[in-house]
C-alpha cells in the first residue's frame, strides 16, 4: 500500500512538471460522511425514536397527564366533614352572669357537632365532566409535543445530513485548486501561463477556506441541535433518507386527527363542562348536622339533628349572568375549533403548492442547470490544458460547478425539508 502510495506520488509531481492541467471537477454523487471522533452515528427512524424518548419536556407533559388524572378522582367526592366543638357555655348577662353556681336558667353545658355539605348530584358530574375535559387537555397536550419533537428531530437530522454534503463538495474544489496550484509554476516556466495568473489559485482556496469554516459551523450548529433532541453526545447521520411522498388526499383526510385540533376539541370540551356546572349552581345544595350537648346530670343530656337547605332565589342576578357567560365561551371555543380546521386545510393547500416548486426548482437544477455547468467545466478544462483560455477562465469554470453542485444540494435540502415539515405536520403515526 506505501509503495502504490508512493508512485501515485510520483505520477503526480511527473505531470505537475510536465505542465499538464490537474484539474478535477467535484462529484456530487460524494456522500462520503464525516464522522468526528467519538461520534455515534445515527439513522433518521433513529434519530426521531430516541428524540421521544430522550426529550424531558415529553416526560413532563406525561407527568401533567397523571397529574389530571388524580385529580380526577376527587373531583366528584363530598366535601370533608366539618367538626365543631363548644367548650364554653356561660351567662355573661342577666340573672346568675359569670356566677360559679347558676340556679335552674343559667346552667353552662359543652357541646359536639359534626356537619356535611352535599352539593347536588348536577354540580359533582358537571365537576367530574370538567376534570375528565382536564384529562383530555393534557394528553392532547402531549400528543402535540411528541409531534413537534419529531418534526425537530428530524429537521435536525436533515441539516446536518446536507451540512456534510456541502463541506464534502468543498473538500474535493479544494482539492482540485491545491493541484492546479502545483502546475503553475510549470507553466510559467513554459511560458503558458501569464505570471500574474500564478495568484489566482491561492485567492481562490483563500475564499474557499473562508467559505469551508462556515460550513463547518454549520455542521456543528446543526450536530448540536440533534444533540439536544436525541441525547447523544456526538451525533453523526448515517444512512440514507427515507423515500418520502405527499398524498393530497391522504393529508386532507387527516387534518381532523391532528393533535392541534384533539387540544381546541378538548377545550371545547371543557367549556361544556362549565356551562353544566354553571346551570348546577341554580340547584339547592344542603347540608346535614347532628350534636350532642352535656349538661350537668340533674338537667340531662341532648343530641340535635338538622338540615341546611340553600335558597338560590336570585338566579336572574346570580346564577343567570354566569350561565350566559359560559354559554357564550363554548359557543367561541366551537367556532375557534371550525376556523383552525379551516386554516389547516387552507395551509396544507398552501404547503403542497410551495413544495411542488422546490421539486420543480430541483428537478430543474438537477436535470439541465448542473449538466450545463459540467459541460462548461469540462470544455474549460481542456481548452486549459491546450493553452486556448487562460488560468483564470478554467478555475472559475471549476467553482461555477462547484457551486452548481451546492447550489443543487441546497435545492434539495430545501424540498426534503419541506416535504418532512408537511409529513410531520399533518399526518400521524410517523416513524
Amino acid at each position: 500500500m506505501i509503495e502504490k502510495g508512493m508512485m501515485k506520488n510520483r505520477q503526480k509531481t511527473r505531470r505537475a512538471k510536465s505542465g499538464l492541467p490537474l484539474l478535477v471537477l467535484p462529484v456530487l454523487a460524494l456522500q462520503v460522511p464525516i464522522f468526528s471522533l467519538h461520534a455515534e452515528p445515527l439513522t433518521f427512524a433513529k434519530a426521531v425514536e430516541l428524540a421521544e424518548t430522550a426529550t424531558p419536556a415529553i416526560e413532563a407533559r406525561s407527568l401533567v397527564v397523571e397529574a389530571a388524572q388524580s385529580a380526577a378522582i376527587a373531583a366528584d367526592q363530598l366535601p370533608d366533614p366539618k367538626l365543631s366543638v363548644d367548650i364554653l357555655d356561660r351567662r355573661i348577662a342577666g340573672p346568675f352572669e359569670f356566677s360559679p353556681r347558676p340556679g335552674r336558667n343559667g346552667f353552662p353545658r359543652q357541646r359536639i357537632g359534626i356537619s356535611q355539605d352535599i352539593p347536588n348530584g348536577a354540580k359533582r358530574r358537571a365537576r367530574a365532566g370538567q376534570a375528565m375535559a382536564d384529562i383530555t387537555v393534557a394528553r392532547a397536550n402531549k400528543k402535540a409535543l411528541v409531534q413537534d419533537v419529531q418534526l425537530y428531530s428530524a429537521l435536525s437530522w436533515i441539516d446536518l445530513h446536507y451540512a456534510q454534503r456541502r463541506l464534502r463538495i468543498l473538500e474535493v474544489l479544494q482539492q482540485s485548486l491545491n493541484d492546479v496550484s502545483a502546475t503553475v509554476g510549470a507553466r510559467l516556466e513554459s511560458g503558458v501561463t501569464r505570471p500574474a495568473e500564478a495568484f489566482e489559485p491561492e485567492l481562490l482556496i483563500a475564499k474557499l477556506a473562508d467559505r469551508r469554516s462556515m460550513r463547518v459551523a454549520d455542521i456543528e450548529k446543526a450536530r448540536a441541535m440533534l444533540a439536544r433532541w436525541t441525547g447523544v453526545d456526538s451525533p453523526e447521520t448515517e444512512g440514507a433518507l427515507p423515500d418520502f411522498t405527499l398524498d393530497r388526499e391522504v393529508l386532507v383526510d387527516t387534518i381532523k386527527e391532528l393533535p392541534i385540533l384533539d387540544i381546541q376539541d378538548a377545550k371545547v370540551e371543557r367549556a361544556d363542562a362549565d356551562v353544566e356546572l354553571a346551570r348546577a349552581n341554580k340547584r339547592p345544595d344542603f347540608s346535614v348536622n347532628a350534636s350532642y350537648a352535656h349538661r350537668r346530670p340533674e338537667y340531662g343530656e341532648y343530641v340535635s339533628v338538622g338540615v341546611t337547605i340553600d335558597l338560590p332565589l336570585f338566579a336572574k342576578k346570580r346564577q343567570n349572568p354566569v350561565i350566559d357567560a359560559r354559554i357564550l365561551e363554548a359557543s367561541a371555543a366551537r367556532l375557534e375549533a371550525n376556523d383552525l380546521e379551516r386554516q389547516l386545510q387552507a395551509e396544507l393547500s398552501r404547503d403542497l403548492a410551495e413544495n411542488r416548486s422546490y421539486r420543480e426548482n430541483w428537478e430543474r437544477s438537477k436535470n439541465i442547470l448542473l449538466p450545463l455547468a459540467k459541460k462548461q467545466a469540462e470544455l474549460e478544462r481542456v481548452s486549459y490544458g491546450a493553452g486556448r483560455v487562460d488560468l483564470d477562465t478554467a478555475l472559475n469554470a471549476a467553482v461555477a460547478f462547484a457551486e452548481a453542485e451546492i447550489d443543487l444540494l441546497d435545492r434539495e435540502a430545501t424540498l426534503v425539508r419541506d416535504t418532512v415539515r408537511i409529513k410531520y405536520t399533518y399526518e400521524r403515526n410517523q416513524p
